[in-house]
């Protein structure tokens, strides 16, 4: 495949995003509604899989969602020792309105692993970077479907290794943010030009503030934002966990400070580990991510060992507010409470109706298999 046959599978839009809670609805004060299902069908040839996985890549191209890839503890506990499982399966669906999945395996990632960042375009799933059972990667690479067989194509690898960060797709620009790059919890920002894969990876000016491992990040109105993210102690250097924002311009290449994601009470929220997604044409929607508090006192080694490992899901306080961020007021608006949105490492994708929350942690080491649909019903 030539380079600009190769760039045709990739001309393609972040779909808009939406999110939900189980045969409930809820409005917020822009008039959006919001509805939540429990989607039925899992993936049941691999009964370790079946147990559900964190961090996997995900997406939806051809009106099918993909699944592939993802980790989980499937034997022992990560409490007791246990070992982390990667995988390297991909699954496909076709979409519909029905509440039914029908997944097929459709092939195999080119190396088991997860942690890395999934982009949707027209044509196939751009998956950058992430880890494997052997340590970080650079791998970037293009996953197709042609009557329902996977089709791998190869993208320019990146410049080093990069594993927990997040990305957004801007016209041609493909960014990532954060992560761990070569090993070590960054704030740096690099990106691909979709138009141009001769010059592959570009560095660019990185996010300001401390070092972000799993940031959330969405593009909207042509600009790119990031919120959270977190670090442990190394080289002198304390550990951390941002809670505030930045809106990233491509055109002037500045970040600037955004407001810091709250709840309703006014509370600040951390939102890394979360997931972010664009709400149709004006808004961002944000959900899940650690406990700010908590999870700061895990990274400093107050809490840790299996004592901090052991409690149930509820004494972690992931995240459960269904976030709207809107751009043009810089301003936060909560859409209440859902326990289905409290996950940490989940995958978040839309098509434009709905949007699936897909799998993720509900306590350090345990998994999920649910996946859930939001739909946003407009006035």
């Amino acid at each position: 495949m030539t380079k600009k046959q190769l760039y045709g599978k990739l001309l393609a839009v972040l779909v808009g995003g939406l999110l939900v809670c189980s045969a409930c609805h809820h409005t917020d004060t822009s008039g959006a509604e919001i509805s939540l299902e429990k989607m039925n069908g899992f993936p049941s040839g691999n009964a370790a899989f079946l147990k559900g996985v964190s961090a996997l890549y995900a997406g939806i191209t051809e009106d099918r969602l993909i699944m592939a890839g993802g980790c989980n503890f499937p034997d022992i506990p990560v409490a007791d020792g246990g070992k982390k499982v990667f995988y390297n399966e991909v699954y496909a669906t076709p979409l519909s309105s029905d509440t039914a999945f029908r997944w097929k395996q459709v092939g195999f990632l080119p190396v088991a692993s997860a942690y890395g960042v999934t982009i949707s375009t027209q044509k196939g799933l751009i998956c950058v970077g992430g880890t494997t059972a052997d340590g970080s990667i650079s791998d970037v690479f293009l996953l197709s479907l042609q009557e329902d067989v996977l089709v791998t194509d190869t993208l320019p690898s990146l410049p080093m290794t990069i594993d927990n960060m997040a990305g957004a797709l801007i016209g041609d620009l493909l960014y990532i943010v954060g992560g761990n790059v070569n090993g070590v919890p960054s704030a740096d920002m690099y990106s691909l030009d979709l138009s141009n894969m001769d010059k592959g990876w570009q560095k660019e000016p990185g996010v300001p503030g401390e070092p972000r491992v799993q940031p959330v990040c969405a593009a909207q109105g042509g600009k790119l934002y990031v919120w959270g993210g977190f670090a442990p102690a190394a080289d002198g250097r304390e550990a951390t966990l941002s809670v505030d924002g930045y809106v990233y311009s491509p055109e002037a290449r500045v970040w600037t400070s955004v407001a810091t994601p709250v709840d309703k009470e006014g509370k600040s929220i951390s939102l890394g580990g979360g997931a972010a997604v664009p709400w149709g044409e004006e808004a961002i929607l944000c959900i899940g991510g650690v406990n700010k508090d908590i999870f700061l006192k895990a990274l400093q080694g107050i809490y840790s060992g299996k004592e901090y490992l052991s409690h149930p899901a509820e004494w972690y306080q992931f995240n459960k507010n269904l976030l709207l961020y809107y751009p043009a007021k810089d301003e936060w608006s909560s859409l209440g409470e859902y326990e289905q949105g409290a996950r940490a490492g989940a995958a978040l994708v839309a098509d434009g109706v709905y949007a699936y929350i897909i799998n993720g942690e509900l306590k350090p080491g345990i998994r999920t298999n649910e996946i859930n649909r939001i739909k946003e019903n407009r006035k």
